[in-house]
């Protein structure tokens, strides 16, 4: 029992450091475009690289939810 508990405080801890980067890159990904076309491009690359990161992030997010999930119902 000791065990399950220690594990789902992991997952939890997990869950919310998740949240906090996915915070992160929102707020990234709401930034406007500089108008020097040179750092546009920069902006670009990072909104492409923030976006895979948010997918990353999410699909994560999901896998712990289901086992968080899974240890209540045991």
């Amino acid at each position: 029992m000791k065990k399950i508990k220690q594990t789902k405080a992991q997952l939890e801890k997990r869950r919310d450091e998740i949240n906090q980067q996915l915070n992160r890159v929102n707020d990234d990904l709401k930034m406007e475009l500089d108008r020097d076309m040179e750092e546009q491009a920069t902006q670009v690359e990072q909104e492409e690289v923030s976006s895979a990161m948010e997918a990353n992030l999410r699909t994560e997010l999901n896998d712990l939810e289901g086992k968080l999930l899974e240890l209540e119902n045991e």
